[in-house]
């Protein structure tokens, strides 16, 4: 009534347009008008001396109804809104179409506020079937004991949900890595048969590496699930909990009726836990609601499960994804086992995508490489022969065999030495280089001097060629000074009379 005041005051003292009334008293020219056309309406003249009350039953008085407008259908509206590109506009259409007497569109509006209010339901947004599903990590756990060690060890429990149905999911893991927060969510689509559009997680780092309202940085093999099963992952806004008010609920619901419901039972692995969690959720879901026919099932057959994206035909397998350089002798190492790339790549950046069964080597974001993953600790190197130079494929092709044959025609300690060299020697290429470097000076040199360096190099196990060239040049030296002992005389040459002393001690 302050602002109705305000403008007939604006309007019969300074004869202001409505433009400028409507700035002056910051309302909008709508209601200027209507207050205007009212005022005309109730005969009212300014300056006039009206408290608020009867300037109100002045302006608005209450309007006789012939007959009582048909109430619509508040159930069937609200499950109608969680459904996609439904609108209250669209349903109140629908509603007058059926009664075209029924209630106007504010009051139809306003009916569907105060019912959802009524049954806590009123949130901060509508949800709509099969578009979002929200997820997140328990605060509480579950305590069981190892059974090797009988040590007390938590499980840390997932939640998911569909908001549009209320529709739960949860899972107890071992800890929160990453590997299991992906997991738990391929285990979620897999139990509720299909895939939502949207994923809103919180933060947490398995999830999120930055956070940001505008730009989140997601973790790499977090985005690569999402992909895999074509949906999307939309984090939760830090510090915005109502972003995903629907898991922080149902959290709190499955610490009320799964969690405290076990609290006395006593596990022995995380295989116990997920049996016993089974049972609780399934009798969750189960459990009519309070305000509104059915239950979280039922909700889910009908709002949810027929929005939901089809599972792709392929589990996700987890990949862990390095930045890493190439090394000069072509291999990228992982996890302590070392895989080649074409050689033109060496001493370049690249990137390894690890699974449990293979090893993906990308450069500038294009796949150079696959490997079957190595778990020989004896044999580190996985090497393909096209990833070769040519002068190393040369090399390579002779074999191990055919060093150790080469070898043992100079002799034993030359062949024991080739033998070890590829047996110490991690990298095969690098024993196939040492190997050929020795072979081909002791074709150089004394066969002799080549299995005295030979036995040396093994007594100090010092196997590299640069020690081997260092040894045979000692030996090949002594062998010199052996056949220049013979004392040469010569006119020119001075005894020891020439030097003081010599006489005495002649």
């Amino acid at each position: 009534m302050l602002k109705a005041r305000e403008i007939l005051r604006l309007k019969n003292e300074f004869d202001f347009s409505v433009r400028e009334v409507a700035r002056a008293s910051d309302c909008g020219k709508t209601t200027v008008t209507d207050v205007l056309e009212r005022a005309v309406k109730a005969s009212l003249t300014w300056p006039f001396e009206l408290n608020d009350k009867e300037l109100m039953s002045r302006l608005y008085p209450p309007t006789e109804r012939i007959g009582k407008a048909p109430e619509p259908d508040l159930e069937y509206i609200y499950k109608e809104m969680k459904r996609k590109n439904v609108t209250l506009g669209l349903l109140w259409e629908e509603y007058k179409n059926i009664y075209p007497d029924g209630l106007m569109y504010t009051q139809f509006c306003e009916r569907y506020r105060n019912f959802k209010k009524a049954n806590n339901m009123y949130m901060h947004k509508e949800h709509k079937a099969g578009e979002e599903m929200e997820a997140d990590w328990a605060g509480s756990t579950l305590p069981y004991f190892d059974r090797d060690n009988m040590e007390e060890k938590d499980a840390h429990i997932f939640v998911s949900v569909l908001p549009a149905s209320s529709y739960p999911f949860a899972k107890a893991f071992a800890d929160e890595t990453s590997p299991n927060w992906i997991k738990a969510h391929t285990d979620a689509f897999e139990f509720l048969g299909g895939v939502p559009a949207i994923i809103i997680p919180d933060n947490t780092k398995t999830a999120v590496i930055t956070p940001s309202s505008s730009n989140p940085v997601l973790n790499r093999s977090y985005k690569e699930m999402a992909r895999h099963y074509g949906t999307a992952i939309m984090p939760a806004r830090p510090r915005k909990p109502k972003d995903k008010g629907a898991d922080e609920g149902m959290v709190k619901i499955v610490g009320q009726r799964i969690l405290a419901a076990l609290r006395n039972r006593k596990f022995f692995s995380i295989e116990e836990i997920n049996a016993a969690i089974s049972e609780e959720l399934e009798k969750l879901i189960d459990r009519p609601f309070k305000n509104l026919d059915g239950n979280r099932r039922s909700a889910f057959e009908e709002i949810d499960k027929p929005a939901l994206k089809p599972l792709p035909k392929n589990r996700y397998e987890y990949a862990v994804w390095k930045e890493t350089l190439t090394k000069p002798n072509y291999h990228v190492e992982y996890d302590g086992f070392f895989y080649s790339v074409p050689h033109e790549y060496r001493n370049k950046p690249s990137t390894i995508r690890a699974t449990l069964g293979t090893i993906e080597i990308f450069f500038n974001g294009e796949r150079i490489t696959v490997h079957k993953r190595n778990h020989n600790k004896k044999d580190p190197y996985t090497t393909i022969t096209e990833h070769m130079p040519k002068s190393h494929q040369l090399v390579s092709g002779r074999g191990k065999d055919h060093f150790i044959s080469i070898a043992g025609e100079t002799g034993p300690k030359t062949k024991k030495l080739v033998e070890q060299v590829f047996n110490t020697t991690c990298n095969p290429i690098e024993s196939y280089r040492i190997c050929n470097a020795i072979l081909s000076l002791a074709s150089e040199n004394n066969p002799e001097d080549v299995e005295k360096a030979s036995r040396e190099a093994l007594e100090k196990e010092l196997l590299s060629y640069k020690y081997f060239k260092m040894l045979i040049g000692k030996y090949r030296q002594s062998e010199g000074i052996t056949q220049n002992e013979k004392i040469i005389k010569h006119n020119n040459i001075r005894g020891r009379k020439s030097f003081a002393g010599g006489a005495a001690n002649a």
